[in-house]
């Protein structure tokens, strides 16, 4: 690839998707001298057919989802829990989980793996064992009968035992029992599986930071992870959030547009609990967490190994460095 072809296509990038997290362009030039490669943007696909033109080149760039998925373009997780990584390959990078029950968009499929669109609009990959997928009707009444929320739960079917992360999305069937989202029935034989309205009501009552520490106090810090197995600081705010109704972007960066700003103030003055507490490294947000009053934080940080409770505003080392490092304040409210 020549120089110029190259920074015309970093070009088109940049200006057609500029985050990588939230669309997609793959696209490079083969031997043949063509432009080969996929893009989730109609825009950049025109963009790019007129640079070949000029360079005399074809274009084999597809627009996801592809043709090849558009019969059965939904997914959801039948697994417990689906790792979503950055690329389609098992020591790829994990940039977030998907929970047993959540739908997905599929839009691409190569071999045994497949490229998926979550909720909150982050595009990754995950292999094709994790999930089941069909047509969008079949995704619909999934989505609509699976109103049932596991609370530290552990269902049994015959001799299989599942256990599924808190807040994974089942059906709740009259009898008590729970349906997965592979069709099976399944009694309830520890922790609790409840009604998604009940969940979220009882979120109301304790404030962000309280409702965090309780379901998530101590559970382990893991890059990309948003499950009480292991997740990140971003993961928590954004789960803790969700079930009080109100959605957030997936990291902390792109937390850092959501709701509106608070001055900063060097005593916590003016911050409420709940707020989001954003702080850089290297000049970037890169870490989150819920101001829960009397100057302390709630957040889930590598440093500490898990979630817990740190003092913003205390003479400690870490306190000390949290805090030059802190660079804006957000506020969110509940839609619950």
């Amino acid at each position: 690839m020549t120089d110029r072809l190259e920074r015309a296509l970093s070009d088109l990038r940049r200006k057609w998707v500029p985050d990588h997290r939230l669309g997609v362009f793959d696209v490079g030039v083969a031997a043949e001298g063509r432009l080969v490669g996929a893009t989730t943007s109609r825009e950049a696909l025109a963009a790019l057919q007129r640079l070949a033109a000029e360079a005399g080149l074809g274009v084999e760039v597809a627009v996801l989802p592809t043709a090849a998925v558009r019969n059965e373009p939904g997914a959801v997780v039948t697994a417990a829990l689906a790792p979503l990584l950055s690329a389609p390959a098992i020591g790829a990078a994990r940039a977030s989980d998907a929970l047993h029950g959540e739908a997905l968009t599929l839009l691409e499929r190569r071999g045994e793996w497949l490229r998926v669109r979550t909720a909150d609009g982050y595009h990754a990959w995950t292999h094709a064992g994790y999930l089941a997928t069909g047509p969008l009707d079949w995704l619909e009444d999934w989505t609509g009968r699976a109103t049932g929320r596991a609370v530290r739960a552990e269902l049994r079917c015959e001799d299989a035992r599942l256990r599924l992360p808190l807040g994974a999305p089942v059906a709740l069937r009259r009898d008590g029992r729970a349906e997965t989202a592979d069709g099976r029935l399944w009694n309830v034989v520890a922790g609790a599986v409840r009604p998604e309205l009940e969940w979220r009501a009882e979120a109301t009552f304790l404030a962000a930071p309280e409702w965090a520490l309780r379901w998530y106090g101590g559970v382990p810090y893991a890059l990309g992870g948003r499950s009480d197995w292991g997740v990140d600081c971003s993961g928590l705010v954004q789960e803790t959030w969700a079930v009080r109704g109100t959605p957030l972007p997936r990291d902390s960066d792109l937390q850092f547009l959501a709701g509106r700003e608070v001055p900063l103030a060097r005593d916590g003055t003016g911050y409420e609990a709940g707020d989001l507490l954003f702080f850089a490294d290297g000049g970037r947000v890169a870490h989150v967490a819920l101001w829960a009053g009397a100057g302390r934080m709630v957040h889930a940080a590598l440093a500490r190994g898990g979630v817990g409770s740190d003092d913003l505003l205390g003479d400690s080392e870490p306190g000390r460095r949290l805090r030059a490092n802190l660079v804006g304040v957000r506020r969110v409210r509940s839609h619950g």
